[in-house]
């Protein structure tokens, strides 16, 4: 037994990195699509039960339809040069990938109730992504500063 457990090891070692080069794959189609502003490649990724939750707003969206429409509006409606980038860490745990990104681009457009035409910015954030067995985002959670979006808007000191 004690010369079968690490070859158990290993290959538990083995699948686990498996599935994280399989979740890493997937997030990294994910976001050229969004970097290739492809609004029907990124609404391919989502599952028809997909919940969007975006904390900077405390605000949870449903459903395919619902969630393509709103998240793309968010992040690229009024950003036509927007990148959306990894970097720092990134973690899976089963189906999950939790990773930092930088946003970023040009906003033309109006952020609540004020017009800002042409300000660069660029932020940080952190996603946690959840996919399934079909490959499909099942729930998709943002965690970013909108004081410093804000800032760079020139909307706030």
């Amino acid at each position: 037994m004690k010369k079968l457990l690490p070859l158990i090891m290993m290959g538990f070692l083995i699948s686990l990195n498996a599935n994280e080069q399989h979740l890493s794959k997937i997030l990294t189609q994910y976001m050229a699509a969004w970097n290739e502003h492809n609004l029907t490649k990124i609404d391919s990724f989502y599952a028809d039960d997909v919940i969007w939750y975006d904390l900077t707003y405390d605000y949870t969206t449903k459903g395919k339809v619902n969630v393509s429409k709103a998240i793309t509006e968010a992040f690229l409606g009024n950003v036509h040069d927007m990148y959306w980038v990894q970097s720092g860490d990134s973690f899976t745990s089963e189906n999950t990938i939790i990773y930092e990104w930088v946003y970023g681009g040009t906003f033309s457009g109006e952020f609540n109730g004020t017009k800002v035409i042409n300000r660069e910015f660029e932020i940080k954030g952190l996603s946690t992504t959840m996919i399934n067995k079909s490959n499909k985002i099942i729930k998709h959670k943002d965690y970013y500063d909108l004081s410093s979006f804000k800032r760079q808007l020139g909307l706030i000191k």
